[in-house]
């Protein structure tokens, strides 16, 4: 992992006065945030065991973290599940299908992204921090992709539009991935790309240009 690329929404940031932190412990600290979670699970992971694990001191830790449930999610969201993936950029809707495939397919350790969901059923806290980092990086790409296809073509995105899409996007795959959230299968990542994203996108065009 490359920690130099990765900005980790919920790590507090750097404080003013004092000792510049050494950035390479973060990733010392994801990384046995992530070994933990797959061999304990989240009820049993303690940042105790986070920061030994990492060999950092607690103090360390909670200069960057203080609550498990953020740690945890900023530590899942390093996953390529998270992750920009490489659009073809042949068109929008090619591009949707490389994002859809990208966060319904959970290929980058998939049984660490499954444990995840399935504890974070279990803890408010956790759920609530992990579908606001999912629903958040959604609407980001969407609006990104849109906007790329939408110079010279009419297609605007507002942002409520943007919400609603986004919203309708990880409703679905949360339903299609069920609650142990497994994989989706390509025929159901094509349909909700036709059949949903592709209507709600372009709808938005076709209104502009009339």
């Amino acid at each position: 992992m490359n920690d130099q690329a990765i900005h980790h929404k919920h790590r507090l940031p750097p404080a003013e006065r004092g000792r510049a932190q050494d950035k390479s412990r973060d990733g010392l600290i994801i990384d046995a945030a992530l070994e933990l979670l797959g061999e304990k699970g989240y009820h049993a992971l303690t940042m105790t065991d986070v920061a030994a694990r990492a060999g950092v001191s607690k103090a360390t830790l909670y200069r960057r973290w203080t609550a498990k449930a953020d740690l945890v999610t900023d530590a899942v969201a390093t996953l390529d599940l998270l992750q920009p993936p490489q659009y073809p950029r042949t068109s929008l809707r090619d591009d949707l299908l490389a994002l859809v495939e990208q966060v319904g397919s959970c290929e980058d350790r998939p049984e660490l992204v499954t444990a995840t969901m399935e504890m974070a059923r279990l803890h408010p806290d956790l759920y609530l921090s992990l579908v606001k980092r999912f629903s958040t990086f959604i609407r980001m790409e969407l609006g990104k992709l849109a906007s790329e296809a939408g110079h010279g073509s009419g297609l605007v995105l507002s942002e409520a539009k943007l919400e609603f899409v986004s919203d309708t996007v990880v409703a679905l795959l949360a339903h299609y991935g069920g609650p142990h959230g497994a994989p989706i299968s390509r025929e159901r990542i094509v349909g909700l790309v036709d059949h949903v994203l592709m209507v709600l996108m372009t709808a938005t065009r076709a209104k502009k240009s009339t």
